[in-house]
């Protein structure tokens, strides 16, 4: 993939960020008309389809994080959406699948959805 100064733009952004964006808090952040929104949602379904990042879809919309090597899965609150990073402990698990069936993983991610302890006590 060709490193273009839009698709560096967004994953400076992406790098950041201590939790996912969606594809309009990324324009939000973005200097005036330096891309439009679908230009955004291209280079970003470009850099999941090659791993670059992940995302996660909560209410129909898709938040994206950078892959690093010790990557993070996130649990989001249904009610608040308040993400809390978790690490993850899945690539020991996948790998021994992976071999068992000659399966060849690029990526995986992880996303728990329920409540916080903040909006468990208002429901």
């Amino acid at each position: 993939m060709r490193m273009t100064n839009q698709r560096k733009l967004i994953l400076e952004l992406l790098n950041k960020s201590h939790q996912p964006k969606s594809a309009e808090m990324i324009i939000e952040e973005l200097p005036n008309h330096t891309m439009n929104l679908s230009t955004v949602y291209r280079n970003l379904d470009a850099f999941f389809a090659d791993g670059i990042v992940s995302k996660s879809t909560m209410k129909n919309t898709a938040y994206y994080y950078v892959n690093h090597k010790d990557h993070h899965h996130y649990m989001i609150c249904l009610s608040c959406q308040k993400m809390y990073e978790i690490d993850c402990h899945l690539d020991d698990f996948a790998h021994d699948i992976a071999l068992k069936h000659h399966f060849k993983i690029t990526h995986h991610d992880m996303t728990i959805y329920g409540y916080c302890e903040h909006c468990q006590s208002t429901l």
